[in-house]
C-alpha cells in the first residue's frame, strides 16, 4: 500500500505494512539464502528498528491530512473517520469480515480492521451491507499486546515469473491480428473481432464477416498461437455493419481517409446528423 515502508539490500527486503498490526515481512532472495545477513536475527531487527523510525515520518505525513478526531478519541470513544466526511461514532463496521470495531480500536490501528486489516476504505458506521435477515456483526477479537509482531521471513525468488492468462492471451491475439491487416477495414476487423480463451488458454476467434475477409488466414495470429503452443480456431460472425459501404475500408491503408470516404458517402447517399458545435 502507499503507507508501506521498504528497505532493500543486496539480495534481501523488508516491507513494513502501513497497518500497525500487521507484521513486517523480510524477504530473502533464493540465491542468498544461505548467505544473507537477515539471516542474522539481530541484524535483522536492528534494520527492522530503522524501517520503523522511516514509519514515524511516513504516518506524520498521512496523518497531515486527516481530522485530529481520526486518531484521538473523545471521551465518549467517538473517532471521525479519515476519508468519510464528519462521519463520527464510537462503533465501526468492516466490510469484509463484517466486525464490529470500536471507536479507540480503529484509531489505535490506523483505520485497518483490527481483525481483517482491512484498509480505511471499507469501514463504515454502519454495516449497511448487511440485509434485516443475516447475522449482526460480532465485537472484534482485539490482539493481545505485542501479538503479530514478529517478521515474517520467507525465501524468494524475485525472477519475473509468467503464469499466462486468459486476458494476456487475448492481447497477444488481438495484437496479431492487427498485425496481419492490411488496410482500414481489416483494421476495423481486428478491432471488431470477439475472441474467446478456455480454461486450456486455446482460442476462438470469430471475425466480423464486413470487416475482414472470410478467406484470409491470420497468419500473425495464428504464429503467435504456435509460439503459445494452444488451438486457434477461427470462424465468421454476421451482423450488421459499424457503417454502411464497409467495403470502402479496403481501398486505404489510412483511417482517416477511410473515414473521409465514409462521411462524403453518407452526405452523397445517405444522412449525416451534424453535431451541434456548442455540445
Amino acid at each position: 500500500m502507499l503507507g508501506d515502508v521498504r528497505m532493500e539490500g543486496d539480495g534481501w527486503r523488508i516491507i513494513l505494512p502501513e497497518n500497525p498490526s500487521a507484521a513486517p515481512r523480510v524477504e530473502i532472495d533464493i540465491k542468498h539464502a544461505q548467505n544473507s545477513p537477515m539471516n542474522d536475527r539481530v541484524l535483522c531487527e536492528e534494520a527492522i528498528g530503522i524501517a520503523k523510525e522511516l514509519m514515524q515520518s511516513v504516518k506524520a505525513q498521512r496523518f497531515a491530512d486527516w481530522p485530529r478526531r481520526a486518531t484521538k478519541p473523545d471521551a465518549e470513544g467517538k473517532v471521525r473517520h479519515p476519508f468519510l466526511e464528519m462521519e463520527e461514532s464510537n462503533l465501526w463496521y468492516c466490510l469484509h469480515c463484517n466486525a464490529e470495531i470500536t471507536g479507540p480500536q480503529i484509531a489505535g490501528t490506523h483505520w485497518h480492521c483490527p481483525g481483517c486489516g482491512a484498509s480505511p476504505i471499507n469501514i463504515f458506521p454502519e454495516a449497511f451491507w448487511l440485509g434485516p435477515n443475516e447475522e449482526k456483526p460480532v465485537p472484534v477479537q482485539a490482539r493481545a499486546e505485542g501479538q503479530g509482531t514478529e517478521p515474517i521471513a520467507s525465501i524468494v525468488d524475485p525472477r519475473p515469473k509468467l503464469d499466462l492468462s486468459k486476458d494476456q492471451v487475448t492481447h497477444l491475439i488481438r495484437a496479431a491480428l492487427f498485425e496481419d491487416a492490411t488496410n482500414a477495414s481489416e483494421r476495423m476487423g481486428a478491432g471488431l473481432a470477439e475472441i474467446w480463451v478456455d480454461d486450456d488458454l486455446d482460442v476462438v476467434v470469430s471475425f466480423e464477416d464486413h470487416y475482414w475477409p472470410e478467406e484470409k488466414e491470420p497468419t500473425a495470429a495464428i504464429d503467435v498461437a504456435a509460439v503459445l503452443g494452444i488451438e486457434l480456431e477461427l470462424e465468421v460472425m454476421w451482423s450488421d455493419p459499424l457503417f454502411a459501404w464497409p467495403g470502402l475500408g479496403t481501398v486505404t491503408q489510412s483511417t482517416a481517409e477511410y473515414t473521409r470516404m465514409m462521411l462524403d458517402a453518407y452526405r452523397s447517399h445517405g444522412i449525416v446528423e451534424e453535431r451541434d458545435a456548442n455540445r
